[in-house]
């Protein structure tokens, strides 16, 4: 897929620009005009490693900016405007990414290509599951009703998200203000006392010394410490952008005792969430099974889920199917094995996703009640690692200057 780049006038003479994603030059001028917009530069994205690198970096549609687009689509049908006009009034009110996007759904669509197929051309920001729901709803007649069902769908897993983001948001705040209090006492405090702490005493206590070496040692070392800081950031960053780097790690996170069971139980939510969904758009067993695997960042069960595609496909029943997976809780098993043998399927995968989503809630919440007080422990050490090592030679001061007034008192007493 070649990238223009353009500049053009709209019909109120305000300068456009943006990219297009068209065969050929005279495509991409052609699709202007059509559109009322007077082209005044349009040119070929040079197709190198650079150039690509850069534009996945900025290109990007957000999880917002995707239910606010389907959003938008689901009521232009809903209303019975046209699609072509619909669509013209969101690229107006559109900017950035998504604005290109529209613009390729747009000349997708004039083409006389598949509603689906402007979305499938962006896998990266639409996941399998939205494609195919899409697919399905455009070939059954039942457009509109899948893009409602999908929209519900994304509502809730953004109310999962944001769930998540504020659960993680208080230990997050107390290392950030660990680490800003560490800053301000290295690199502040410590340097101003250090001198008053080694005149006190000639051989300072060991964590007294211990806390004026490090202060000494990263100050004096203070670029090295912030080009050491930014790499370390940046190293993370690269690692996590790796999908085989990132799989590793969250792998080695996930199998921490406490975390393993918040993750498990997540997964299942969203594997039954999405296998639901997916059925009640008119998706087959097999292809929704197939679908889910793709979906899930579990890797354990997404080979779970493959796995009982080729059994299903092999001719096996549900409930053997599931039973055949060790990873998969036996009692989950037995009952999508019923449910699929009575015609209940989807009302107890619904049962099931409320069910892991309430598990994985409560395991959140009982995982920050213990982290809370982990947290303030770790607090209470610094603190008193400071304090003992502040406190501790002027503690050996007075003492030693009370020491010798007593001393000195207590002859001429006698006298």
């Amino acid at each position: 897929m070649l990238i223009y780049t353009y500049k053009a006038y709209d019909y109120k003479g305000r300068l456009q620009t943006g990219r297009l994603f068209v065969g050929s030059e005279e495509e991409a001028i052609s699709f202007l005009l059509k559109n009322n917009l007077t082209p005044i530069e349009v040119k070929l994205l040079p197709q190198t490693l650079i150039t690509n690198f850069f534009f996945r970096l900025f290109f990007k549609i957000s999880f917002n900016q995707k239910i606010y687009l389907l959003r938008s689509l689901y009521l232009i049908l809903k209303s019975g405007l046209s699609l072509d006009k619909g669509l013209q009034i969101l690229i107006r009110e559109s900017k950035g990414s998504l604005k290109d996007f529209l613009l390729y759904l747009s000349y997708n669509l004039q083409k006389g290509e598949p509603f689906y197929k402007a979305f499938a051309s962006f896998s990266d920001y639409f996941s399998s599951v939205e494609i195919e729901t899409i697919k399905a709803g455009e070939i059954s007649g039942n457009l509109v009703k899948n893009l409602e069902k999908l929209i519900n769908n994304l509502e809730k897993e953004r109310e999962i998200r944001n769930e998540i983001i504020s659960n993680s948001l208080y230990p997050l705040i107390v290392f950030i203000l660990i680490f800003v209090v560490l800053f301000i006492l290295i690199f502040f405090v410590v340097p101003k006392i250090s001198l008053l702490l080694t005149e006190l005493s000639s051989k300072p206590p060991f964590f007294t010394q211990l806390l004026i070496n490090i202060s000494s040692f990263l100050n004096k070392n203070l670029t090295l410490f912030i080009y050491s800081f930014i790499l370390i950031i940046l190293t993370l960053i690269f690692i996590f952008s790796l999908k085989r780097t990132r799989n590793f790690f969250i792998k080695i996170i996930t199998k921490l005792p406490l975390i393993s069971s918040i993750y498990d139980a997540l997964a299942l939510s969203q594997a039954f969430f999405i296998l639901k969904s997916l059925l009640g758009v008119g998706i087959s067993l097999p292809n929704a099974f197939i679908l889910t695997a793709n979906s899930l960042f579990h890797n354990e069960f997404k080979q779970c889920f493959y796995n009982i595609e080729k059994q299903l496909k092999a001719g096996k029943k549900v409930g053997d199917a599931f039973l055949s997976q060790e990873r998969m809780p036996t009692f989950v098993s037995s009952i999508l094995g019923i449910a699929a043998e009575s015609g209940f399927l989807e009302e107890t995968l619904s049962v099931l996703e409320n069910y892991y989503m309430e598990e994985f809630r409560v395991k959140v919440k009982n995982f920050l009640n213990l982290l809370q007080p982990l947290l303030l422990i770790f607090v209470g050490i610094i603190v008193g690692f400071v304090a003992v090592a502040v406190l501790v030679p002027i503690y050996q001061q007075i003492s030693t200057q009370l020491q010798f007034q007593g001393q000195g008192g207590l002859p001429g007493s006698i006298r």
